[in-house]
């Protein structure tokens, strides 16, 4: 908006359209903020799930490079371990829990799962459940 001084142009905002804007502003982000923070659990375990599956993918890939079985180990209710590697699920995804069942993958060094059943590891977060699931030939599955 052009502002007309005598002898001279000045181009700018008045203040009560900044104030305006700014009000305007704040509101929509009043409404915005509950809701986005009621996505937050399912944005986390969601990532964890894509963390765990991608994890497991990287371990069964080592056992057959390197030729040895590998062990991703879970430790309820957020840390899991493989070869040095740690990964605790509460500092990365904030609320996240895991639960195993019915014992730790072992990739053997053709990529199989050497567990007796099919490994289901359970994710939750605030009530929002998601699984990633290791078949007895090795493939990883997320749900």
């Amino acid at each position: 908006m052009k502002l007309k001084k005598i002898g001279q142009e000045v181009a700018g905002f008045t203040l009560i359209e900044v104030l305006s804007t700014i009000v305007i502003a704040g509101i929509l982000m009043a409404i915005a903020t509950p809701r986005f923070y009621a996505l937050l659990p399912g944005i986390r375990v969601a990532s964890a799930a894509r963390q765990v599956a991608t994890d497991l993918q990287l371990a069964r890939m080592r056992a057959i490079a390197q030729r040895t079985a590998k062990t991703v180990t879970f430790t309820p209710p957020n840390v899991y371990t493989f070869d040095a590697d740690t990964r605790n699920l509460s500092l990365l995804f904030p609320g996240t829990t895991v639960t195993v069942n019915p014992g730790n993958p072992t990739f053997t060094t053709v990529g199989g799962n050497n567990a007796l059943a099919i490994t289901t590891i359970t994710l939750t977060n605030n009530g929002i459940i998601r699984t990633v699931t290791v078949n007895a030939a090795g493939k990883i599955f997320t749900q």
